[in-house]
This record gives C-alpha cells, sequence and structure tokens, in this order.
C-alpha cells in the first residue's frame, strides 16, 4: 500500500511539473506564418516544420481554395569558432584557445506547389531560437509577388 501512495505522488508531480514547462518547440512541430499577395492582399495561411535544415510547409489560399505543400531548406550564417594563441610577455607562444559562437540567423529557400497548378517560390531569412521566426519574399509562376511572415 505505501508503495502505491508513493507511485501515484510521483505521477502527480511529474504530471504538475509538466503543465508549467516554457513552451519550446520541438524539432517537427509546425510554426504558423502568413503569406500575404502584394497583387490583391490575399493572405495565405502557411505553417513551416522546425528543423535543422530541412522542413515540410503548407499553406491555404482562402480566395481560391487551393492547398499547397512543399519543402524548404535552410543553411545557417554567422557564429563559428576561432581560434586564439596565448603568448607570455616574452612574445612566446604559451597556449592556444578555441571559442565558438551560436549562428545569429539562417537563410531559406524552399517551394510551395499547390493543388490547382500554383507554385511560389520562396526565399526567407529565419532567426533561430526556441520559436523560430522569419520574414521572407517569394513570386508564383504567374508573377505575383509575397511577403512572407513568420
Amino acid at each position: 500500500m505505501k508503495c502505491r501512495r508513493s507511485t501515484s505522488f510521483f505521477f502527480i508531480i511529474v504530471l504538475t511539473t509538466g503543465c508549467v514547462m516554457p513552451n519550446v518547440s520541438p524539432v517537427g512541430s509546425m510554426i504558423p506564418g502568413t503569406m500575404y499577395s502584394l497583387k490583391d492582399g490575399t493572405q495565405i495561411q502557411l505553417q513551416l516544420q522546425t528543423s535543422y535544415g530541412t522542413g515540410a510547409m503548407t499553406g491555404f489560399n482562402p480566395v481560391t481554395g487551393e492547398n499547397f505543400s512543399g519543402q524548404y531548406t535552410g543553411i545557417y550564417k554567422g557564429g563559428g569558432t576561432e581560434q586564439g594563441v596565448y603568448t607570455n610577455s616574452w612574445g612566446f607562444s604559451t597556449g592556444s584557445v578555441t571559442t565558438t559562437s551560436a549562428p545569429t540567423g539562417a537563410v531559406a529557400k524552399g517551394v510551395l506547389v499547390g493543388d490547382k497548378g500554383t507554385v511560389i517560390n520562396m526565399n526567407m531569412e529565419i532567426q533561430p531560437g526556441a520559436r523560430p521566426t522569419g520574414f521572407g519574399e517569394g513570386v508564383d509562376n504567374n508573377g505575383v509577388q509575397y511577403q512572407i511572415q513568420f
């Protein structure tokens, strides 16, 4: 009986602490966004998958009823590794140090293909983090330009 109570107590603690955890986007979760047509202001609702390189995208145009799906690929920019050398007061090398810094952003390119024939080429700038944000531009196969925000 005592073992059962402590097990129940353990599960209550786990459940209540799970409720107060911060909202962190795991890889593979979808981030909402909007793509605005610069021709007529139509708002295409987007979802972009969080990833460390390549992710899926979906979209829906409420005016035309067209559903979109596609993929993007991004690469980090900024950050990196640097090496330095320690010298003593006589100018002799006494050791080395390597430092690393996190990327400052990412650039991505993607394509959304609609089920009614629209194809949108996208270029995006992404701010990495627990909940990535970004913006970009797109142009479709009919020459319509878009602004992307997520």
